[in-house]
């Protein structure tokens, strides 16, 4: 009699310990649902807009280096006969081909990456800096479309006494949006590249082209 007693007393005491333990995973279940519904949508976000800068920049980077052009090739300098600087003239031709390839270089690297998924570790959902890295991973899909526009911009930079510098910039705003089955945004961000510089020593020159920006 006192073995079923202690027998049954066990079997109690094992029951609540898995009904302990299911409630346990049942109360971590619905934390990290939770935790899931507020992080997810800003964690997408950050993830997106790293993933469309560095593709963006990669993109630009990779249509200049393939034309490499240099100063000489996009802008030349006028001189007067006492060797001052009269006027600076730039090769249209070659400035919007360039800007071309850039855009159509932009628009193929965001459609390479229309289908994206990155895995988040479950211990990024705790709030708690030491286990944001660990755990196992949660995979999350979305995707990203964009439109891009370009300008390309002339500027004039003072580089001290009777020297200025002369940059040609290209200047990219790119509008990303990003959908997922339950998270939809849009971002809009701007890069500025360097084509070419050059240092004017002299006043500085009259310049003739339609894209002209002081500094």
């Amino acid at each position: 009699m006192l073995f079923y007693k202690r027998k049954k007393i066990k079997f109690k005491r094992l029951k609540c310990v898995l009904l302990s333990i299911v409630l346990v995973i049942v109360l971590i279940i619905v934390f990290c649902e939770q935790q899931l519904a507020e992080f997810k949508c800003e964690y997408i976000r950050i993830q997106a807009e790293i993933i469309s800068v560095n593709s963006v920049c990669e993109a630009v980077n990779s249509s200049i280096r393939s034309f490499n052009y240099n100063y000489d090739d996009l802008a030349k300098i006028q001189y007067s006969k006492d060797g001052k600087v009269q006027a600076i003239t730039t090769d249209s031709f070659k400035i919007n081909e360039l800007k071309a390839d850039i855009m159509l270089s932009v628009q193929q690297e965001i459609a390479k990456i229309y289908d994206v998924e990155i895995d988040i570790p479950l211990g990024a959902f705790t709030d708690i800096t030491v286990l944001s890295n660990y755990g196992p991973m949660i995979n999350v899909s979305f995707n990203l479309t964009g439109s891009f526009s370009s300008e390309i911009v002339s500027t004039f930079e003072s580089a001290g006494i009777n020297q200025t510098i002369h940059h040609i910039r290209l200047i990219l705003t790119s509008k990303i949006m990003t959908t997922s089955l339950d998270y939809s945004g849009n971002m809009t961000f701007s890069t500025d590249f360097e084509i070419a510089q050059n240092i004017i020593v002299g006043a500085t020159p009259e310049y003739n082209g339609n894209w002209y920006k002081s500094v």
